[in-house]
């Protein structure tokens, strides 16, 4: 579905996002996309707490625990006591972890590198920077609405 140019850029990025979700369920990988997130974060950031994962992932300290659970059931993540808090767990991303969120990242580069195969080096290079850029705000932002809210 192609939008006129003029529509709202958060209808465009809608859409965008839709789209995006389709193609990578239709060739569905080894990482839903909410265990893509935390995988990749991980990945990111190192290691952390299931209460740092939440407020970096956004859903509830539940849902993150049972995302977690299942990935360390799947041997993709390992749970060890926190240093500083042993009540605490801190969780990172085991090799076979590292492996998959590889395989999945290839996988979702190669369906972005070929809807991207006509653009020159320039455009590719500005829409990288400018969606950093997007989503550095947009953390940002949601991050204090949710102080705001507490």
């Amino acid at each position: 579905m192609q939008l006129p140019p003029d529509a709202p850029l958060s209808d465009h990025l809608a859409v965008l996002f839709g789209q995006m979700s389709r193609a990578i369920a239709r060739d569905r990988g080894p990482l839903t996309r909410a265990e893509y997130a935390l995988v990749s974060l991980l990945d990111h950031c190192g290691p952390r707490r299931l209460g740092d994962l939440a407020e970096a992932d956004g859903p509830d300290p539940s849902t993150v625990s049972r995302r977690v659970a299942a990935l360390a059931e799947r041997g993709l993540l390992h749970r060890t006591p926190d240093p500083d808090d042993r009540r605490a767990h801190r969780v990172t991303l085991t090799d076979q972890g590292r492996a998959v969120l590889l395989e999945e990242r290839r996988r979702r580069a190669a369906l972005v590198t070929d809807a991207l195969s006509d653009w020159d080096a320039t455009d590719r290079s500005d829409l990288t920077r400018l969606l950093a850029r997007l989503s550095a705000s947009l953390g940002d932002r949601a991050t204090s609405l949710e102080r705001t809210s507490a």
